[in-house]
């Protein structure tokens, strides 16, 4: 469906195209009466404002705001990974000038694009950042057709022409190749909700690595755990009450999952790492401080955060491709909580 432009709606108003736009564009010598028709048409016709253009004619129109909707069913201001993101996304945007406009919209998924529809109809914000991005992401497509600046925290499928942060694919090998000379032959995993683009790419990478591993005990049990703590706990305990061989390991992607593990292997009387050894992901500040202190991939917030803003403002000013994937290596950290495997 071609897309109405602001002739189509001079047209069907009966006005020249610069009633219009000065109607449309809140100048106070336009009368009411003028205001009204021209607001009433470009709603019928479902009209939005070529932005893009706008900014590219007049950069003073930017608004120096970014957006960023936070759902709420799946991050919490608490979740200490996302608060450092979110703190490195505010530093870095306000040493370019901007800041951060940041909401919680609706849950209902029917409406997952409405909060981004009404923020560039209300011209309210230079660009967003998709958190939470999903493989199959009606954001990015919406914001595609709108030839909107944005960039994602996971790439989804319908990635052309787009602007991704993520980690690599190899993201795992590091600890995978660690438990092996340990002796893990049993290696288990806590897997994110596998529709979420950076939960399937670390899943990606667990199974890519130990598919190049030899000698395993049989196909790696992987639980669909969730993101928090209370998910990792849950599913270690039905993972570990459950099998009949139980896993002499367990990755988590994320350390909180990792968390949840360590304590579901205490309340069954489970050393760690003596009987089971437990790998996370991301490092948090809670890694280091636990009791056995958790081994983990080290994947920096603040690095993840900066790159988001990094990779997003030259969209807005029109001065790279869109077609960018901008990949972080995650490093090793060994703790407490990875030992030989029992014989």
């Amino acid at each position: 469906m071609a897309r109405v432009t602001l002739k189509d709606v001079a047209r069907e108003a009966g006005l020249s195209v610069t009633q219009v736009s000065r109607a449309l564009n809140g100048h106070s010598d336009v009368a009411e009466a003028t205001r009204a028709l021209a607001e009433r048409v470009a709603s019928e016709l479902n009209y939005i404002p070529n932005t893009a253009a706008r900014r590219l004619q007049d950069p003073g129109a930017r608004t120096g705001s970014i957006g960023v909707f936070l759902p709420s069913d799946s991050i919490r201001f608490s979740d200490p990974f996302f608060g450092d993101l979110l703190s490195a996304m505010v530093l870095e945007a306000s040493e370019h000038g901007f800041h951060l406009q940041l909401s919680t919209p609706p849950k209902d998924t029917q409406r997952l694009i409405t909060p981004y529809d009404a923020a560039i109809r209300s011209n309210s914000v230079d660009g967003f950042v998709l958190l939470r991005t999903l493989i199959d992401d009606p954001r990015a497509t919406f914001l595609l057709e709108r030839d909107f600046p944005f960039v994602t925290f996971g790439r989804p499928r319908q990635s052309t022409g787009l602007a991704s942060v993520d980690t690599t694919r190899d993201a795992f090998a590091p600890a995978i190749k660690h438990l092996r000379g340990l002796g893990h032959d049993r290696i288990a995993c806590l897997a994110e909700p596998p529709q979420f683009a950076i939960s399937a790419r670390r899943l990606e990478s667990f199974l890519a690595a130990l598919a190049s591993e030899t000698e395993l005990a049989g196909e790696p049990t992987v639980l669909v755990a969730g993101f928090r703590e209370d998910d990792g706990h849950r599913a270690t305990m039905e993972l570990l009450m459950t099998q009949s061989e139980r896993p002499t390991a367990i990755v988590a992607l994320n350390d909180l999952l990792a968390l949840g593990a360590l304590r579901a292997s205490e309340d069954l009387g489970l050393s760690v790492p003596g009987d089971l050894s437990i790998v996370g992901f991301d490092d948090v500040d809670a890694a280091r401080l636990v009791s056995p202190s958790l081994t983990t991939m080290r994947q920096s917030a603040t690095e993840v955060g900066s790159a988001l803003i990094e990779e997003l403002l030259p969209l807005i000013d029109r001065r790279s491709p869109t077609h960018v994937e901008r990949q972080i290596t995650p490093s090793l950290v060994i703790r407490e909580s990875t030992g030989p495997a029992r014989p």
